[in-house]
């Protein structure tokens, strides 16, 4: 059986009821298909904060690229350590929440106690694509039938 497409939510409010510093681990294993192609997996670790939920976590992508020089597609694999604040909000007046929805950024907590893993996954993907993909280090390029010149 094949792997599913990534499931990056995860409730997180028995772990906003808990102490500051309680901690959830979980493995992440999953396709991904918005900007890039490929999976990640990997573990994180989610710790309750004053603010929110500390995400920790340890992931490798392997997503589908096109090679600079052969024009290839290859899978390139990717190891990203990711550590971003999961900030929570709300929609109620009176609420003892940090931030309102227009206040947030793109890493919140929802008011059902959602944290979307997505986003982080999705950015920190991104920031660690190679400038120019290589299938392999000695690439030789395009092989050409003729070469310009000659006749």
């Amino acid at each position: 059986m094949g792997r599913e497409f990534l499931n990056a939510l995860i409730n997180v409010a028995q772990l906003m009821k808990e102490p500051t510093g309680s901690t959830r681990s979980y493995d992440i294993d999953g396709i991904i298909d918005e900007e890039v192609e490929g999976s990640v997996k990997g573990k994180v670790k989610l710790i309750h904060t004053s603010r929110g939920i500390l995400v920790q976590g340890e992931l490798t992508a392997e997503i589908k690229l096109v090679c600079s020089r052969c024009l290839e597609t290859f899978l390139c694999p990717i190891n990203f350590a990711a550590e971003e604040e999961f900030l929570r909000i709300s929609d109620l007046p009176g609420d003892s929440a940090l931030y309102s929805p227009e206040q947030a950024e793109e890493l919140i907590i929802d008011n059902k106690n959602i944290l979307d893993l997505g986003e982080l996954i999705r950015q920190y993907t991104l920031l660690n694509l190679p400038m120019k993909p290589l299938c392999r280090p000695c690439c030789p390029g395009i092989k050409g039938e003729n070469s310009y010149g000659t006749t």
